[in-house]
């Protein structure tokens, strides 16, 4: 089936139609992509699989489709801000194999789109809501994984300020976490450092200092951190922290057994003070005794200034800790 891309519309028409039997919207944006279904809808807009039909494969990517719901002209350019942002965002990282390219930004019929690679498989919190609560090894797993595309994106250098469980895909052709949405990410100059910006991320999730405008990329640990104490408790953030003490509580509504390494390591992940938090991916990876290039890894890592922690085998985590 062809999607109408129409917001009014949104009428299935068959995948052959040049424009919509329902409205009469062309079908094909930039004579090229089809979008076949909706897949989501949030803030600033909606987002569609879709074929790319230049292709003789026409193999599958994605649309985003920018439709905000914010009410008020401020509300509305900064909206627009962002959407395009994301866009110079994903141009700029370029290709890794853990986050998602970009193909093309446009506008037609005065919307604007972007047009991504898709990435085959379920979020983090579609996998807790259908497994339960992470184990030890998973949380793991996940680190291991993630820290290294964390550290590229701090590289170049970007704030992503929205690591959560839905903006995390486990790819379903190889396992591998793929980190996605890019809207909030925020070049990580000097200067706009020293700058007190837009509160941006999920409530939750967001560091301290993040939720007054001024994130630093210990903020993107801090998320990754309640990212983790959410799957392994199965309990949303807000329940794993006491209000009354400051302090997360999150071994209270623990299932599964974790080692002490593990525990430490995400107790100073989910510090409130920035300078009692780990600074760097490469500092939680070397606490938790990883390497950066796991041996089951079926393609190079990109080239990043990464050290390998004391030459640990990524296999070896377990019984080391």
């Amino acid at each position: 089936m062809s999607q109408c891309l129409n917001p009014d519309c949104l009428q299935l028409n068959s995948k052959t139609t040049i424009f919509c039997q329902k409205c009469g919207s062309k079908l094909l944006l930039t004579d090229r992509y089809r979008a076949l279904k909706i897949l989501g809808q949030g803030g600033f807009g909606r987002t569609f699989l879709a074929v790319d039909e230049h292709k003789p494969s026409q193999p599958y990517c994605v649309i985003k489709q920018f439709l905000p719901q914010a009410q008020g002209t401020n509300n509305q350019q900064k909206a627009e801000e962002l959407f395009q942002q994301e866009a110079i965002q994903l141009e700029q990282l370029g290709k890794h194999q853990q986050i998602p390219e970009l193909f093309a930004y446009f506008i037609q019929d005065h919307r604007q789109y972007l047009v991504q690679e898709y990435i085959e498989g379920e979020n983090l919190a579609q996998e807790l809501a259908q497994s339960g609560a992470f184990s030890e090894t998973k949380i793991i797993n996940l680190l291991g994984d993630l820290l290294p595309v964390l550290a590229f994106i701090h590289q170049k250098p970007l704030i992503h300020r929205d690591i959560k469980p839905e903006n995390i895909i486990r790819r379903k052709s190889d396992n591998k976490f793929v980190l996605v949405d890019f809207g909030a990410a925020k070049a990580a100059t000097r200067t706009a450092l020293a700058v007190t910006g837009t509160v941006i991320g999920s409530a939750g999730y967001v560091a301290p200092e993040q939720a007054l405008g001024k994130p630093t990329f210990a903020s993107d640990l801090y998320s990754l951190g309640v990212t983790c104490i959410h799957l392994l408790t199965n309990k949303e953030p807000f329940d794993l922290f006491d209000v009354s003490e400051g302090d997360w509580v999150w071994r209270d509504y623990l299932t599964v057994k974790i080692n002490n390494t593990l525990g430490q390591v995400l107790d100073k992940l989910l510090q409130q003070g920035t300078k009692k938090r780990f600074q760097t991916a490469q500092e939680v990876l070397e606490a938790l005794q990883l390497t950066v290039k796991p041996i089951s890894s079926p393609t190079p890592q990109p080239n990043i200034e990464l050290k390998s922690a004391k030459g640990v085998n990524y296999h070896q985590l377990e019984q080391l800790l």
